[in-house]
């Protein structure tokens, strides 16, 4: 693609710098989604992918788009864990409570969109712990 193509985005460091400042959100609001579609691909193989028709693949789109803010609270309080200077931390707090709220979030579909956002949110607590935790005694 050649610079300036896209309309914001300059060349080298301008497109760099842009990427640390937006990638961020674009990360927070589709890691969960996307945790959700591999786990399906996973779990159900070539035929998770398959739709019989358009409508049928509306649908999957718009609760994956449900599904997006709540991956927030979780990104969110890693961000701020990482801020705070344990990086390595986030990443490990991100992984590990992001993996159990694809699991949680699967069961918690079942029960419908608010049982998502209160299972993400409960699960995203203990980062959000860390981090008052930290920034209070470390």
């Amino acid at each position: 693609m050649p610079c300036g193509a896209v309309r914001g985005i300059g060349c080298g460091m301008d497109r760099r710098r842009w990427i640390a400042r937006h990638g961020f959100w674009l990360v927070a609001l589709l890691w969960l989604p996307a945790g959700v579609v591999a786990q399906a691909a996973l779990r159900f193989g070539p035929s998770a992918v398959g739709f019989a028709d358009a409508g049928a693949f509306l649908a999957a789109l718009g609760s994956l788009a449900l599904a997006a803010p709540c991956g927030l609270p979780l990104a969110l309080g890693c961000r701020r864990l990482k801020r705070l200077g344990y990086r390595r931390g986030a990443w490990v707090a991100g992984i590990v409570l992001g993996a159990l709220t694809v699991l949680a979030t699967l069961v918690a579909g079942l029960l419908g969109p608010v049982a998502i956002i209160v299972c993400a949110t409960v699960l995203s607590l203990p980062a959000w712990g860390a981090w008052l935790w930290l920034a209070r005694h470390g």
